[in-house]
């Protein structure tokens, strides 16, 4: 028998093992663009987080000035919100008729932290008109004439 002449179970080999390698690099791949993908969603889900921290912080302050209750305790209950969803209070601003809170949550990246990006911080900022019930919208107070 020739030894040049190649026998088709060395060629099954070959192709195998080349299969076998294209496979490896295509899982390399997937893996680094599913990692990818999934830094990208945990932006968007944080957005979304601080996004409803500050919302609440910001309906419960409004809350809080409609009824008059405690000014002391705004910035206390702003940030206990905001703590109960892992956020941080970055900005709160309290006038007559408008509240306004920023919320910021940091986030770790996966996949990014390889390449040098550690982190981010996401802010969120919410804002509240408050409407008093003897406001002029309302015409409650057309009723009553005050004369000095």
């Amino acid at each position: 028998m020739n030894s040049y002449v190649k026998s088709p179970g060395y060629l099954r080999k070959g192709i195998d093992g080349n299969i076998s390698i294209t496979a490896v690099f295509l899982l390399i791949f997937f893996a680094f663009i599913f990692l990818v993908l999934t830094d990208i969603c945990r932006v968007f889900v944080v957005r979304s987080v601080t996004k409803k921290a500050s919302d609440s912080a910001v309906l419960a302050i409004s809350q809080q000035i409609l009824f008059f209750e405690n000014e002391e305790e705004i910035e206390s209950a702003a940030q206990q919100i905001l703590d109960g969803n892992n956020c941080r209070l970055k900005n709160l601003n309290v006038s007559y008729d408008e509240v306004t809170v920023v919320a910021e949550k940091q986030l770790d990246f996966i996949l990014l932290k390889c390449f040098g990006v550690r982190s981010c911080k996401i802010y969120s900022a919410s804002r509240s008109k408050v409407i008093y019930p003897w406001d002029e919208k309302f015409g409650l107070c057309n009723r009553h004439r005050f004369d000095y």
